[in-house]
């Protein structure tokens, strides 16, 4: 390759098909034979790379080599800084490129637009979409990004102030924080489905759902489909009977329900201690061909245990394991303490015993909850003997252990044993609560 012009062909089509790093090799050759990449050669490379410090890097040598950027270059420069949520940097290449003459096009503002929105620099926005508006870089896309950054960070009138000025042709009047925006009348603008989820969404952490109930007709009549994270977000935000009611409504409206939708509505049944629907829910994704991941599992799971549901939790583990899934720590760490706090100290034993044939490696606080439940049985000796496992794992017992531990004795009146737990967490630097300090006294008295 004898010139400038093949090597930057060469170099596109290598970062075209995913192989930056011998693109990069080419490129370094380049200087090698004294041949001087010019801004094309850059901004592929800069586009191309995975990591923003490579670009910077990129950026650093064209400077170095004396070489001009073009507005490419500040646009990914830009949308890198901003990305990253270095909106200083991107607001210094921003007015380098004005001082050098290069005029800003809507990409280049709606990076920046979105960068102040990601930071919460919302008077920043404000004036740049003025200035927006004078240059005529007012878009359907840098609306959606000003809508979803007022969203973002709860400014929901004012979202909705703009999304009224996009459906409106010059004639409609702002909301006060908004004024600086004038409608202009470009033709149609419509709110695309993004947007539309930025408003539901918004609408229903402030908990305005009948205004974001409404939005959903609006949706329907500006032929956007509902789609699922919409409806999951409705769903959360409701009241069981109508988050269910929501839930009904999806198929009709030829939106499906995805695992993150059960997962949804499943965590608020079983807060509205509704079990029994939640583990219909689970049969029913079964049923319609779906996977129920360990979410929502451990979801429904925990549910039951706490309702001292437990031979329904110890079947859902059956059912589980059954399908090839794995139960994670934090689930055995549910069901046991669910099946010690019932008193089937058993039943606990053999799950505990079971977590190596699931490749579940049991953690401190699966230990402190079966010796808990041990001392609460009053079996000191196999609570002991957890504390040996302990030990012999290589974990350090911490307040939560020693207190059980220091319960536990004083309920079996151990005297010695709890005064020599005491003495060894106090040398670890551990101080036992007021409760297992007031426990100790009591025993002492006791033993008077």
């Amino acid at each position: 390759m004898s010139d400038v012009y093949s090597y930057g062909t060469f170099i596109n089509g290598l970062a075209k098909d995913g192989f930056l790093g011998e693109a990069l090799k080419v490129f370094n050759e380049m200087f090698e034979r004294e041949l001087y990449p010019d801004v094309t050669c850059y901004n592929i490379l800069i586009d191309g790379c995975g990591k923003f410090n490579e670009g910077l890097e990129l950026w650093n040598r064209m400077k170095r080599n004396a070489q001009k950027m073009d507005l490419f270059t500040c646009s990914a420069l830009i949308h890198g800084l901003c990305e990253l949520g270095n909106v200083n940097g991107a607001e210094r290449i921003f007015k380098k490129m004005i001082e050098t003459g290069l005029s800003p096009d809507v990409v280049v503002y709606g990076a920046l637009l979105n960068g102040y929105c990601k930071v919460g620099e919302i008077k920043k926005c404000f004036e740049l979409w003025e200035v927006m508006g004078i240059e005529e870089c007012h878009n359907v896309t840098s609306y959606n990004i000003l809508m979803r950054g007022l969203f973002e960070n709860r400014m929901v009138d004012e979202a909705i102030s703009i999304w009224k000025l996009m459906g409106e042709n010059g004639n409609g009047s702002l909301n006060k924080a908004l004024n600086v925006l004038q409608a202009e009348n470009e033709g149609e603008r419509c709110v695309d489905l993004y947007a539309y989820s930025s408003i539901v969404k918004g609408l229903c952490r402030e908990g305005r759902l009948d205004e974001a109930t409404a939005m959903l007709d609006l949706m329907a009549k500006q032929g956007c489909t509902l789609s699922s994270h919409v409806c999951n977000a409705l769903i959360k935000a409701s009241k069981v009977q109508e988050a269910l009611r929501f839930f009904g409504e999806m198929h009709s409206q030829n939106c499906s329900p995805t695992v993150v939708t059960y997962n949804v509505l499943i965590d608020g049944l079983c807060k509205a201690e509704r079990f029994g629907d939640a583990y219909k829910l689970v049969e029913e994704m079964l049923k319609k061909g779906w996977t129920p991941d360990m979410i929502t599992y451990s979801l429904l799971v925990d549910g039951l245990c706490r309702s001292k549901m437990v031979d329904l939790a110890l079947k859902l583990l059956n059912q589980i394991v059954s399908k090839g899934l794995k139960p994670d720590v934090t689930m055995v760490n549910i069901i046991i303490h669910g099946i010690c706090s019932v008193g089937k100290l058993e039943n606990a034993l053999q799950i505990f015993l079971s977590m190596s044939q699931w490749e579940c490696l049991p953690n401190l606080v699966t230990y402190n909850t079966l010796m808990e439940g041990f001392y609460k049985a009053r079996d000191c000796k196999n609570a002991s003997a957890v504390w040996a496992l302990i030990l012999r794992g290589g974990f350090q017992p911490d307040i939560i252990s020693y207190n059980i531990t220091l319960k536990g004795l004083s309920s079996c009146h151990r005297m010695s044993d709890a005064i020599l737990f005491f003495n060894d967490a106090r040398k670890r630097k551990i101080h036992p609560t007021a409760v297992g300090i007031y426990l100790l006294e009591q025993l002492f008295v006791a033993e008077l």
